[in-house]
């Protein structure tokens, strides 16, 4: 049986993955990057530190975070992240497609 996983470099650095992308997903769901974190039983400095990564490897942002205090913080994909985390499951079907037509013999 064949199989695989994808993930993007740059620079020999991963910018997405896997458990990028479902961080960038669980942000969007939680609206915040400690719930994000949380959910996937991930700590808060390790998610902190994915996505500092990702928004420098990219064009432009891919989260926008607001710090906490009294009202509180927050965490909330850009436009640019909603295209990076939805072009990252495009390339991961498209993908599997590809694995899924090939017969090893």
């Amino acid at each position: 049986q064949l199989k695989g996983r994808i993930w993007l470099e740059k620079d020999g650095h991963t910018y997405m993955s896997w458990g990028r992308a479902v961080l960038l997903e669980r942000i969007a769901q939680h609206g915040t990057l400690a719930a994000a974190a949380r959910s996937m039983g991930m700590s808060y400095s390790h998610a902190w530190n994915l996505v500092e990564q990702m928004n420098r490897m990219a064009p432009e942002p891919l989260v926008d975070k607001q710090a906490g205090g009294k009202t509180g913080g927050g965490a909330s994909l850009t436009p640019a992240g909603e295209k990076a985390r939805d072009e990252f499951w495009r390339l991961v079907k498209q993908f599997q497609t590809w694995v899924d037509s090939r017969k090893i013999q």
